[in-house]
């Protein structure tokens, strides 16, 4: 287990689970008008998921620029989440 989670397995899991629930709740979003607005959590879970990239970067030992541009990608993300929620 200890492995997994160093070789970060277990984020590149975490990831691929959260694409696929990201992609359901877009598509029932958009087929009944119902459920999360796309807005309302896609730039939290996108901030999130760049936040295992750099995990899943570092692991495996990428160079540095791959986990910064990882770890930028998540700041911008929270940014966006931030401002929507402020309004």
């Amino acid at each position: 287990m200890a492995g997994w989670i160093a070789t970060g397995h277990a984020a590149a899991l975490i990831v691929v689970l959260t694409v696929f629930e990201a992609a359901g709740l877009v598509v029932y979003h958009r087929r009944t008008g119902r459920g999360l607005m796309p807005a309302g959590f896609l730039p939290n879970m996108l901030a999130g998921d760049f936040l295992l990239l750099a995990w899943i970067a570092s692991a495996h030992g990428a160079a540095w620029p791959y986990a910064a541009a990882a770890l930028l990608g998540a700041l911008a993300c929270h940014g966006t989440d931030l401002v929507l929620r402020w309004r």
